[in-house]
């Protein structure tokens, strides 16, 4: 599954789309690939996964799961909670199942074959997205596109 997610990242989240305004899904995924700041591994118990990350030695953790551990509204909701307690800490949990279908201008951006939690500071994360916004990266993106990926990480 790594070896899976891993193409998934080339060849999409890395790729420019066209209806994206030719930007990547993620235009900083390739230099954190590049540079072997992502670790991908089997997660067994989404709820306390993350008590095994160090983000001062990788940027970003994704935790993968069987598809059929968790529901949708399980792995949202368990994410909610992680959220909860972590946004406090400098930390965000992202989730992608594919039950919980994620589009932008019209691009389905899920993995889909399996769920995923990406972990990574807030900080980072919301600075990142400040400079991608300044550069016009969501201007192809609907309010509700924008609320649902991005506007509630700063609340």
């Amino acid at each position: 599954m790594k070896n899976k997610i891993l193409e998934w990242l080339k060849d999409f989240v890395e790729q420019p789309h066209p209806k994206l305004g030719n930007w990547a899904p993620c235009p900083y995924a390739r230099a954190a690939r590049i540079n072997n700041q992502i670790e991908i591994q089997q997660g067994t118990n989404a709820l306390i996964d993350f008590e095994t990350i160090d983000l001062e030695t990788k940027e970003v953790y994704v935790f993968w799961y069987p598809i059929e551990q968790y529901t949708g509204e399980q792995f949202a909701e368990i994410t909610k909670t992680l959220n909860e307690t972590l946004m406090p800490q400098d930390i965000v949990v992202l989730e992608d199942h594919p039950q919980l279908q994620e589009h932008v201008n019209g691009v389905h951006m899920n993995f889909g074959e399996a769920s995923l939690h990406v972990i990574q500071k807030l900080s980072k994360l919301n600075e990142a997205a400040d400079k991608l916004e300044r550069q016009g990266y969501y201007k192809h993106w609907s309010q509700e596109e924008l609320d649902e990926v991005k506007t509630w990480r700063y609340d």
